[in-house]
Parts: structure tokens; C-alpha cells; sequence
């Protein structure tokens, strides 16, 4: 049988007239928009991170608000030496009143927890750079910029006499192609711009200020692309000329003067190199059941309120302390030695790193080094200076395979982020001699990781994060007992190896 289909002409025909064309008009007539709430925030002020599962409960004695405590002790150190006279150049400055008085407020802490043999192991140090005074000011189109926030780089050479008038010069982030393209930079004033937030070092913008310096500038000025006016501490940059780092806010204030044109600097830089300086090493030790060793150290100076670098390192050489004086004598396998080391925030000779290179025999039967060293770092927000709710990844070493499994159990354990792969060497202040003995460490690194207040008047107890510190002082605890589970051969056997 044959169905018969309307044509299609009858259909539509059909459609249509069963809707009325205004069902049809799809067309929404405008309306006044809604008006936006007013806004709202809130705050989480739990971190993430810092488990404590019930296999490691014991490590609970351990807490972010003791380690804290001592963060807080050593920051009051630093500000007491910039509000002694020392308001630019400040902090835990080895060689000065502030180096003394942290390593007597260290010795008394030894002794509040029951160390042995508490002492001050003095080091005489070579002559030692202190900047007494300094100004820069840029001036142009009838405008002048002071800038405030300029930081001579360590180590930098002074100016003579009543300073330096320089003409200055702008070339952007002081690439090769950049500095080709500028004008002459002999006998100037030289600015670039770096966007490495983290640096600190010479390397910096492919060394920059060498490069420069070698051209023949006058004076060399770094603008890092912090956000603000921050005071920044470089180590030495390895340039002839004087050289600064200027706050983000002065540097291109004055990078829209020479913009401009015309603009004169003027620099004055007095620095004084101090000879018959003494810095100390801090020992205390919990004596173990047998004489095999372990040392644990931490650097004791630090720039500004050092409040990570390394007052959080201090931090855990305490926490660590004060855990394993609550174990009985007979119950610690090894003799621990805590080691307030002098610090590598300086140049030339006499440093703790420096007298522990020269003896290797003192780590024959030494089980474990650790270095306490930036255990503490709160995470910034790309780009900015917004503190996140949770620490920075953290650089790790180990000496072998056998203590690489030791230190991953550890981090797994208290739920620690870090960069996958570990560093190749042991760095930081045993760097030089790390390789003496077993060695594992935890190191927060500014170069690598969202630590943009590092080695600025930025770095307040506030960028430290106390569960990032605990569970980092913790994983250390983790990893000594672990340690103390194996003979010593074979904790050595990489290190004894022909």
C-alpha cells in the first residue's frame, strides 16, 4: 500500500497557520542591568600542607609556634644593630655588635635546652667591607629623583672625594644587542632593568654588571622588577665601577628622566674595609651512645630582618635541639654537634664554611651532615609581593641512592613539595665541605622558586611559613632517625669508596 505525503508547500501552509506570528518574534526587549553586589573578601588562614600521619606522631613535639618564636628572637637582633645607628646597611652582620650578640642569645638557648660543651669558637676575619654612607640622586627637566631604595652591591667599590656627576644612560635589560645599540657608556651613569625577581648573584641579567662595568661606566645601576621600593642586598656582582641596586618605584621614575633627557647623577659612596673583625662558630652537642657523629648546621647572619634567610634556618637547628633533648642519652645512637655557623654573607677569610673545609678528619665517623638553610619560605604570588597560604618548593640533596630514599621517604611522609629532581652537590653553607660525609639537606632557594623578598627589606617574619618550617624541621627529625637505624659503613660507603 502507497502512503500519500502532503506537498511540502501544504505543510508550511499548514504550520503556519497553526502559530500566530507573535509566537513567532524571538526579538527580548532591553532591560535596565542588575546592579552588582558590593564586593566581598574573605580569608583562609590555614596553609596547605604539614601532614602528620600516625606513623610519624612522635614528630608533633615539633610545632610551628615554638620555631616561630626563635624566627621572632632573631629578627629582634636585627633591628636592635638598625636602630643602633645602622639604619641602611643592617641585620646579623658578621663582625659587628649584631654578630655578637646572636651568637650569646644562640649559647643561651644551648643551655636552655641542655646542650654540652656550649662554646664560642672564635675566627679572626680578613679586613671586612662596610658601607658608612651613601646618596644618589637623578635631576633633569627640572625634576629630581632621590632614591632612597639604591643598595650598594657588596663588595662594590666606594667613590673619592665628594662623589661622582655623571651624565646617565638607559639600556633596557642589558643585553648585548641593547648595550650596542646605546649611546657610549664610558665615564656614565648606567641603569637596565632585570626582570630576575629572584637574583641576588652576579649572574644576574647574564652578568650585567660586569659587562658593563667592563665597558667603562662610571657607576652601574640595577633596577629589579620587584614590585614597590624595596631595599635589595646583591652579593658581589664582580664590577670595577660602584654599583647599586635601586627599588622598582626609583629606577623607572628615574628611566622616564632619562627618557626625557638631560639628566644628571650624582653618587656618593664611602666605604670603609675594617680590619681586626672576629666572627665565632656556636657549638653545642647532645652527647650519644657511641662516639660515631652527626652535625647539624645553620648559618647564622643574615641581611635585613634575615627573618628567612636564615633566621627559619636557625629555626629548625633548634626545633631540632630541643626534640632530641627530650630522648635519654642511651637512646641517641650518635653524638649530635649543632653548629651555629658564622655565615657566608661576606667576602675573604675567616668563616666557619672555611675552617670546617680544612678538616676532613673530623668527619671520619661522622654519619650525617644537614644544613639548615631557608627551611622556611611562604610562597609570592607571580609577579607580585601577595604571600600564598603555602611554602615554596623545596631544593633537596642527597649523597647517594641510600640517602636520596631516606630524604623522599621524609618529604612523602609530612607531604613536602619540591622540585622532582634533587640538586647535583650539597649547597648553601656546607657546600664546601658537604662531601666529607653523609650528607642530606632541605633549602627553600629564592632562585628558583616564588621568594621575591630574598635578601630584601621585604624578608619579615611574615614571608616565613610556619607549617612550612614545621614540616620541614620535621622531615630533618625523620631523616636522623632513619640515619640512626644503619651502620656506619654502610651510611659511608659511597663517601669511603676508593
Amino acid at each position: 500500500m502507497t502512503r500519500a505525503f502532503p506537498p511540502v508547500g501544504a505543510s508550511l501552509l499548514l504550520f503556519l497557520y497553526a502559530f500566530p506570528a507573535s509566537a513567532q518574534d524571538t526579538t527580548v526587549a532591553p532591560t535596565a542591568p542588575l546592579p552588582q553586589p558590593p564586593p566581598v573578601q574573605f580569608e583562609r588562614t590555614t596553609e596547605v600542607g604539614g601532614l602528620l600521619p600516625d606513623s610519624a606522631r612522635q614528630y608533633g613535639a615539633i610545632r610551628a609556634a615554638r620555631l616561630m618564636q626563635f624566627v621572632e628572637e632573631l629578627v629582634d637582633i636585627s633591628r636592635r644593630y638598625r636602630d643602633s645607628g645602622h639604619p641602611r646597611f643592617w641585620g646579623r652582620i658578621l663582625g659587628t655588635e649584631s654578630d655578637a650578640w646572636n651568637a650569646e642569645w644562640l649559647m643561651d638557648r644551648y643551655r636552655e635546652l641542655g646542650l654540652a660543651n656550649v662554646r664560642s669558637q672564635p675566627l679572626d676575619m680578613s679586613p671586612q667591607w662596610m658601607p658608612r654612607q651613601w646618596t644618589v640622586t637623578a635631576s633633569g627637566g627640572g625634576r629630581t629623583v632621590e632614591m632612597a631604595s639604591a643598595q650598594p652591591t657588596y663588595a662594590s667599590p666606594g667613590t673619592t672625594g665628594e662623589g661622582l656627576d655623571l651624565e646617565a644612560v638607559w639600556v633596557g635589560l642589558a643585553s648585548d644587542a641593547e648595550l650596542a645599540l646605546a649611546p657610549d657608556v664610558r665615564g656614565k651613569a648606567v641603569f637596565f632593568y632585570s626582570d630576575e625577581l629572584n637574583s641576588r648573584f652576579a649572574s644576574i641579567s647574564d652578568e650585567a654588571f660586569r659587562r658593563i662595568s667592563e665597558r667603562g661606566a662610571a657607576a652601574v645601576f640595577g633596577i629589579i622588577g620587584i614590585p614597590g621600593n624595596a631595599r635589595v642586598q646583591m652579593y658581589p656582582v664582580n664590577s670595577a665601577a660602584p654599583s647599586f641596586v635601586v627599588g622598582r618605584e626609583d629606577g623607572l621614575a628615574v628611566r622616564d628622566l632619562i627618557g626625557a633627557g638631560g639628566v644628571r647623577v650624582r653618587v656618593r659612596l664611602d666605604v670603609e674595609m675594617v680590619p681586626d673583625l672576629q666572627t665565632a662558630t656556636v657549638w653545642g652537642t647532645l652527647p650519644g651512645a657511641t662516639d660515631e657523629t652527626i652535625y647539624i648546621v645553620a648559618h647564622r647572619d643574615g641581611w635585613f630582618d634575615g627573618a628567612v634567610d636564615n633566621a627559619s634556618g636557625m629555626a629548625t637547628l633548634l626545633g631540632l635541639a630541643e626534640y632530641y633533648s627530650q630522648v635519654p642519652q642511651a637512646r641517641r645512637r650518635r653524638t649530635i654537634h649543632f653548629i651555629g655557623s658564622s655565615g657566608h654573607h661576606t667576602v675573604g677569610t675567616g668563616v666557619s664554611g672555611e675552617w670546617f673545609a680544612a678538616r676532613p678528619d673530623l668527619f671520619r665517623r661522622t654519619a650525617l651532615i644537614m644544613n639548615c638553610e631557608h627551611t622556611g619560605p611562604r610562597q609570592t604570588f607571580h609577579g607580585s609581593l601577595r604571600l600564598g597560604n603555602a611554602p615554596i618548593l623545596m631544593r633537596w640533596f642527597a649523597h647517594d641512592e641510600l640517602m636520596a630514599g631516606i630524604v623522599r621517604d621524609a618529604l612523602d611522609t609530612f607531604g613536602i613539595g619540591t622540585f622532582p629532581e634533587s640538586d647535583p652537590r650539597g649547597i648553601g653553607e656546607a657546600g664546601r665541605y658537604y662531601h666529607y660525609a653523609p650528607m642530606a639537606q632541605l633549602l627553600g632557594d629564592g632562585g628558583r622558586g616564588g621568594w621575591y623578598a630574598f635578601h630584601t627589606d621585604l624578608e619579615t617574619p611574615e614571608t616565613v611559613s610556619p607549617g612550612g618550617l614545621e614540616a620541614n624541621t620535621r622531615a630533618y627529625a625523620r631523616i636522623i632517625d632513619e640515619v640512626n637505624k644503619l651502620d656506619l659503613d654502610v651510611l659511608r660507603a659511597s663517601i669511603d669508596a676508593p
